[in-house]
């Protein structure tokens, strides 16, 4: 992974997460559906996420956590480190933003119990049929899926040689069949890197797999897409092939992309070293981005002095909700080597 790529990477990580925030900000109890246009992006922005984080964990296991404890731990303290912080955050503001406005609570939430804190804690609320998150936190349902492709690539990768097949198919029947039908996204990652990394590709054909996804994607969104979202049971129903199918399409797209770029990021390289910096702060905040703006933007909503479908309380989602993230990513994931410590400790303990 040259230095464009990775900060490709990183400039495009924060605006998937930002589509995301746009896509829940369309909800009808929070802006009166405002954003209805943008309901869609955030699960084609799941299915970037998955591939993306496919081909990181295939370049870091080849490169720095060539061991079975450096590759879990160092997982566990990038998970644990928002996962926690965000079920407490959400836990309060919840407790709190139901106090001023319950009817803002009106969409996707679910009551905390102490089994769902477990299940959360876990990551096993998408376990076959299941469908589990902490309060308002509707974002936290994508952490049972890729929780579990770290487990089952490491499984494959560290586990005995004679075993490996074996163990990565049990991690997935225990995870159940719509998490798995989704790992094959996440391995287009993986495969994205090694070809990266070990194929030739010329200037032309470079430029033809970068541009070419992008105006698929723009194409994309004129199309009907499928109202079936990845944590809905899976079942072998047309729609929920369609929706499945849309997920393959728009993972290989993105893997396309990324495998033109590699080509010519020199291209890029000049622009992306003037704006290194910015671009790299920005995206050490993505994953508080992404986890807590959901239960955020319920509390902001809940105690806006303004109306739902009022511009000015879909300012105040949009404006005011990523500030507070980033103020909580500087107390969580930029803070991911504390927890890292943490959890040494703790198993040296053990």
């Amino acid at each position: 992974m040259n230095r464009p790529v990775s900060l490709y990477l990183d400039l495009l990580r924060p605006l998937a997460a930002f589509m995301v925030l746009l896509s829940h900000a369309s909800f009808l109890n929070l802006t009166g559906g405002q954003l209805g246009f943008m309901a869609s992006t955030g699960v084609q922005a799941v299915d970037f996420f998955f591939v993306l984080s496919g081909f990181v964990i295939a370049y870091v296991s080849a490169t720095r956590e060539t061991s079975p404890h450096d590759y879990f731990v160092n997982r566990a303290a990038r998970i644990y480190s928002v996962a926690v912080p965000a079920i407490i955050l959400t836990l309060l503001l919840d407790y709190v933003g139901q106090k001023a406005n319950a009817a803002t609570y009106e969409g996707p939430f679910q009551v905390f119990t102490a089994g769902l804190f477990i299940r959360s804690i876990l990551f096993v609320g998408e376990q076959w049929n299941a469908h589990r998150f902490p309060g308002s936190d509707g974002p936290y349902w994508s952490l049972g899926f890729e929780v579990w492709y770290y487990v089952a690539f490491g499984a494959f990768v560290f586990g005995p040689r004679r075993y490996r097949w074996l163990l990565s198919g049990a991690v997935l029947v225990f995870i159940g069949p719509k998490v798995a039908v989704l790992f094959p996204l996440w391995l287009m990652g993986v495969a994205t890197y090694h070809l990266c990394q070990r194929r030739n590709i010329s200037k032309f054909a470079g430029w033809c797999l970068f541009a070419i996804p992008i105006a698929l994607l723009a194409g994309y969104q004129m199309i009907p897409r499928s109202p079936f979202q990845p944590f809905i049971p899976f079942s072998f129903e047309p729609e929920r092939l369609r929706s499945t199918m849309q997920d393959y399409f728009l993972a290989a797209l993105f893997s396309a992309n990324l495998i033109g770029f590699s080509a010519v990021s020199d291209s890029f390289a000049p622009w992306l070293e003037r704006h290194a910096k910015t671009i790299r702060w920005i995206a050490g905040g993505t994953f508080s981005l992404y986890l807590v703006h959901l239960p955020i933007m319920h509390f902001l909503a809940a105690v806006s002095p303004w109306a739902s479908n009022s511009p000015w309380t879909l300012a105040v989602l949009v404006g005011v909700t990523p500030m507070v993230c980033y103020a909580f990513a500087e107390v969580t994931e930029r803070r991911k080597n504390a927890w890292r410590n943490l959890i040494l400790k703790a198993l040296n303990r053990g």
